[in-house]
């Protein structure tokens, strides 16, 4: 059984190596993160509602398509919802308000030009619980597909995921400069925020770690 065990981390350990490897990397503020295949791991049922409506600057859909375009919805709606229609503040900043508070949020971009993934990293997340006080977040991981990997525009590519110190009710993207090294461009246009979700990827090592442990466990209790 201990054999069996060794052999089994050891895979996981060489797929994960391979993983990163070939993996496309970002120089951000933070150093150099490695993209997260795939599309960011969200709560549908907390999606943000979009709260600074009167600060609309601009609104569109696609990669380089503005409104009015087929079927888009009104840019307050498309605020509110996660359907990649974008919208843009003349503050540089958007904020929402959840459902449920939460500690981890994904920010879902949208672009009117290229080029990528800067474009599509033009901002920070903020957390607060009354609107007065914010509190900046820490960008800890960058999805490529962003909200659906069936989608073949390139306006939702590069989703973030933001952690907090506790939970906040409410949150804003800010319009910042820099946060992918040399990149000073910071007119951010947002599709949405959602709470976060644990990745699937993770829940499956950790369950197959625990599920490995546990069969080593009663292994040695029956010994």
């Amino acid at each position: 059984m201990k054999r069996i065990l060794v052999v089994f981390f050891a895979v996981i350990f060489v797929m994960l190596m391979g993983s990163i490897a070939s993996a496309e990397t970002i120089n951000t503020y933070i150093g150099v993160i490695t993209v997260t295949p795939g599309t960011a791991p969200y709560d549908p049922g907390n999606v943000g509602t979009w709260l600074n409506v009167g600060d609309l600057s601009g609104a569109g859909v696609g990669y380089g398509t503005t409104y009015p375009a087929p079927g888009a919805p009104i840019p307050s709606v498309a605020g509110s919802t996660l359907d990649h229609y974008w919208v843009q503040s003349s503050t540089n900043q958007l904020i929402w308000s959840l459902n449920a508070a939460v500690s981890a949020v994904i920010g879902f971009p949208g672009n009117d030009h290229g080029p990528l993934p800067m474009e599509n990293l033009e901002y920070m997340m903020y957390g607060s619980n009354d609107l007065t006080n914010w509190f900046v977040g820490t960008l800890t991981a960058i999805y490529h597909d962003g909200l659906d990997s069936t989608h073949q525009a390139l306006e939702d590519w590069y989703a973030t995921r933001w952690d907090f110190s506790q939970n906040y009710q409410y949150f804003k993207t800010v319009g910042t400069p820099g946060v992918v090294v040399s990149w000073t461009d910071y007119d951010p246009e947002m599709d949405g925020i959602a709470a976060a979700v644990p990745e699937p990827a993770t829940m499956l090592l950790l369950g197959s770690g625990l599920i490995g442990l546990a069969g080593f466990a009663r292994k040695r209790f029956k010994k």
